[in-house]
């Protein structure tokens, strides 16, 4: 008998799992399938959710657009009809001050001070002054605002700026002082007070705003380069070597930092050392006038004369009002013997000495202006 069992009625003790197993990828396969459809259908309805909406934003735009030029149009023809009606030219002025300045700045200047928004058409008049550089205009609706808003920095600052570019550096230094009493403690406005300060010949108060402004911006490089000019014009030579090094550093082709150099070994009676950096300078930028004065300067100082005299002449006619370059190319004519021509560039000088001395200073021009204002009062 035999009792081995029959070969095809083996359990096969594999089977069952292999089917589990196959059942389960398969299902992953489905599911996996089925999230990317989703995924693909959510994004496409994003997608086309997107477009729908940048498109209702352009129409939108473009309704806007058109509404807005039919109100031009309108209140530009109501005007021709209307013409001292001030709540039409306010609302025209609103319209069109973005692309159409100069006529906003015509409208906006019909506003009385009737008009319930008086005060927002001189703030508009003045912004569109100051950005189209009219400071006629900006300056009566600037002094406007600050007799209405005497606590408002901006446009102290504003006014500050407006007499620091005419050249009255009293007043400029006078808004700019009082922005910053009233908040206005960026870098910006300590830069200012000192860029007043260096145009008004101050150059020793030019330290204590700069070193303000390096607190605020370490790495300002302006700050950087003016306090090297600060402390080069008041004698702390170390200073003024330290920020012009740092200065060359950053940029190596600043002829104004290597000028500065120059300037501090002279001082220190380093003659050779000031013409290297002096050549330097004026490889970076031949055209510094600054620097070829200053190198006239050190060849005067070698006796270097007719090298100076030859530098220097070719600039005569349109430097024949500056003083510093008429006393050094009189001090050249006399080191090669052209005493006659020396002897009458010192003539030019003693009368644009006598000019200068005639002219009024931003204090006494202040007093001028106020007497002219209360004379037309």
């Amino acid at each position: 008998m035999n009792n081995q069992p029959e070969s095809d009625k083996l359990s096969n003790p594999f089977s069952k799992p292999e089917k589990s197993v196959s059942f389960s990828i398969g299902l992953i396969v489905a599911g996996v399938g089925m999230l990317a459809l989703l995924l693909y259908y959510f994004s496409d309805q994003s997608e086309v959710a997107t477009v729908k909406q940048s498109e209702q934003s352009e129409e939108h735009q473009e309704a806007g657009a058109k509404a807005e030029k039919a109100r031009r149009k309108e209140l530009i023809a109501y005007l021709q009809q209307h013409p001292d009606d001030e709540f039409a030219h306010f609302q025209l002025g609103q319209l069109i001050q973005d692309r159409a300045p100069f006529q906003a700045l015509e409208n906006y200047s019909h506003v009385t001070s009737l008009h319930p928004r008086y005060y927002e058409a001189v703030e508009a008049i003045a912004e569109i002054a100051m950005e189209q550089d009219l400071p006629d205009k900006a300056k009566p609706a600037l002094m406007i605002l600050v007799r209405k808003y005497p606590q408002e920095s901006r446009f102290h600052e504003q006014l500050a700026r407006l007499f620091f570019n005419a050249g009255k550096n009293d007043r400029a230094l006078k808004y700019a002082n009082r922005s910053i009493e009233l908040g206005a403690n960026q870098a910006a406005h300590y830069m200012l007070v000192a860029n007043i300060l260096r145009q008004a010949g101050r150059t020793s108060e030019m330290v204590g705003p700069l070193k303000e402004v390096l607190f605020l911006e370490p790495d300002l490089y302006e700050a950087h380069l003016n306090l090297a000019y600060a402390a080069l014009y008041t004698g702390d030579l170390t200073t003024a070597e330290r920020e012009a090094n740092w200065c060359l550093e950053q940029r190596p082709d600043s002829s104004t930092a290597l000028r500065y150099l120059a300037m501090i070994d002279r001082n220190q009676g380093k003659v050779d050392a000031a013409l290297s950096h002096i050549e330097q300078a004026l490889q970076a930028d031949p055209h510094d006038f600054e620097s070829l004065l200053l190198k006239a300067d050190l060849l005067i100082y070698q006796r270097a004369g007719q090298q100076a005299y030859d530098l220097l002449k070719p600039f005569y006619a349109a430097r024949q009002t500056d003083r510093r370059f008429i006393s050094a190319l009189a001090r050249a004519a006399g080191l090669i013997g052209n005493r006659e021509e020396a002897l009458q560039l010192q003539k030019i000088n003693q009368s644009l000495i006598k000019e200068d001395d005639l002219k009024p200073t931003s204090l006494q021009s202040e007093s001028v202006e106020k007497n002219q204002s209360s004379q037309e009062k």
